[in-house]
């Protein structure tokens, strides 16, 4: 069984893969809007799932003391809720590639905006759900769903958020992850100079 890191990790890998999806979903020519329109936020929930999966797996011991029956979680929202409870600073943490500041010292800016926000994945969840489900032919509410953003601006919300970030268990401990292009995702233990 592979540890929390390594699944937090490898769930890392698959929102990669899910994006690197929208890109050739994009590309295909002979595809009606309604099929690339559902393929490509299929892609964007499935995306959020792993997000909310590898937080999930960050903080699993605190998680599963507090909800014993945390192996039946399935719907993302309510286990970003969850986490939050545990842990009101899970969410990941979008910081810039590191300047090392002293040997064996790395710094981590963090960029001020361009990155999914805690906001925004609560939002997109909800958008691609309404995207994906077939909509009730009696209901009043504005056939227009409002996706705030272009898939291509969400692809890259989401990469942004994710390229490196800095991830804060609920035990106190930290990681920073890189999400490379291709390759290996990386994550190390890593421990701040200053409280943020």
């Amino acid at each position: 069984m592979p540890n929390e890191a390594e699944i937090y990790a490898d769930y890392m890998t698959g929102v990669r893969m899910r994006l690197d999806e929208i890109g050739r979903i994009q590309a295909v020519a002979d595809m009606p809007d309604f099929s690339r329109n559902e393929l490509i936020f299929l892609q964007l929930r499935k995306s959020l799932e792993l997000i909310a999966f590898a937080s999930l797996a960050a903080n699993k011991d605190t998680y599963a003391a507090v909800f014993p029956t945390f192996a039946e979680d399935w719907k993302s929202k309510r286990i970003l809720e969850k986490i939050e409870k545990i842990n009101p600073d899970f969410y990941p943490m979008p910081v810039n590639a590191p300047q090392e500041i002293a040997p064996g010292r790395k710094h981590f800016s963090r960029p001020d905006s361009g990155f999914m926000t805690k906001d925004e994945f609560i939002a997109l969840y909800q958008v691609a759900s309404e995207v994906l489900h077939t909509r009730n032919p009696f209901t009043s509410k504005d056939p227009t769903i409002n996706i705030k953003y272009s898939a291509p601006d969400w692809v890259a919300r989401i990469q942004r958020l994710l390229a490196w970030h800095r991830v804060r268990l609920a035990s106190g401990t930290m990681w920073v992850v890189c999400i490379p292009d291709k390759g290996k995702v990386e994550l190390w233990p890593a421990a701040p100079k200053d409280e943020d």
